[in-house]
């Protein structure tokens, strides 16, 4: 944004000519519902990244529990989890 913002900026025009004042109060009022209608989708993205992530921790977690089973049982870990296309052992991000 520059500064002042172009909000202000439209809000502070004075023209001879109502109209033009009035469509730049427009204009300015669209650019914010439309700033805070982003701010909205953002967040919700970001909290949706944040339960994707849970989500995938915990699935990994669950695959790990299974492999470590399988293996308990006499089944080869490898073999069980290859054959899902597993990678239960993998590095786990923070």
């Amino acid at each position: 944004m520059t500064d002042p913002d172009i909000v202000t900026r439209l809000r502070a025009v004075l023209h001879n000519d109502r109209s033009v004042e009035l469509m730049n109060r427009e204009a300015a009022d669209e650019i914010e519902r439309l700033r805070n209608e982003r701010n909205a989708f953002e967040a919700e993205r970001d909290e949706l990244v944040r339960i994707s992530n849970k989500l995938k921790h915990e699935r990994d977690e669950a695959r790990r529990e299974v492999c470590v089973l399988m293996q308990r049982t006499g089944f080869l870990r490898g073999d069980y989890a290859a054959e899902r296309g597993w990678d239960c052992f993998k590095e786990m991000k923070p």
